[in-house]
């Protein structure tokens, strides 16, 4: 069995309803009065740095994105997420066999959890803290450090070594994640893939990007935990 497991968030572990989307659209109205920003700006597994610096080059390019611009957007973005998860919208759920399978895997001490994931380290959590997921993943690499998703499996490995992992190799890790990006994050970096269709994306979209496991969800537990332990086969 690999030792690391990468979790995204979005798309891999819950859905928000698009709460995400609807909080950095009023953030945008908000502080620079502009509408529906994120219309036409590709979201799925891209970090909110590169997200928000798409949409400022687009819609208001004249605007400094600098470090003070962009915790202040993050900070209001924050409360409106929290708000817009607490709303009455629908389509906000775990996804299947998340809990199951995150149960198995706290059985097994020689396999440690984490989160890779373009969201901001405090949107991470305020996403799985509503879902009641947080607790489960004792740290993470975050779309905080890097606008590039694929720079966030070197932080990964940097944040594994300040939680006692320091012997890991790439042949050790696996990234489960639901879009192209998330594959191409794991192959940039030498690690493997398990690419879960409860996003965005087909089985043979996920299929044509080359991870090495593919599966249309997380329902079934043994199913995935044979699939996972094959990869270490395959090394």
């Amino acid at each position: 069995m690999p030792q690391l497991l990468l979790f995204d968030i979005d798309g891999t572990l819950i859905l928000t309803g698009r709460a995400g989307v609807r909080a950095m659209n009023r953030t945008f109205r908000e502080t620079l009065g502009i509408d529906d920003v994120l219309a036409g700006v590709p979201l799925a597994g891209r970090t909110d740095r590169a997200i928000l610096g798409e949409a400022l080059a687009r819609f208001a390019p004249e605007h400094p994105a600098d470090d003070t611009w962009l915790l202040a957007f993050r900070d209001r973005y924050l409360e409106l997420l929290t708000e817009e998860l607490g709303s009455d919208q629908p389509g906000k759920r775990i996804l299947p066999g998340i809990e199951p399978l995150l149960d198995a895997l706290d059985d097994r001490p020689d396999v440690h959890v984490a989160l890779l994931t373009g969201n901001f380290a405090l949107g991470a959590e305020v996403k799985l803290r509503h879902f009641g997921l947080w607790s489960r993943f004792p740290w993470g690499a975050y779309g905080d450090a890097a606008v590039n998703r694929n720079d966030l499996l070197p932080v990964a490995f940097a944040r594994a070594r300040e939680n006692g992992l320091g012997g890991l190799s790439a042949a050790d890790v696996v990234v489960i994640g639901d879009t192209p990006h998330d594959v191409a994050c794991a192959h940039h970096g030498g690690a493997r893939a398990v690419a879960v269709a409860t996003g965005p994306y087909s089985e043979a979209a996920l299929e044509a990007t080359g991870a090495e496991v593919v599966v249309p969800d997380l329902s079934d537990t043994r199913a995935v935990l044979s699939a996972i332990e094959s990869l270490t086969a395959r090394g």
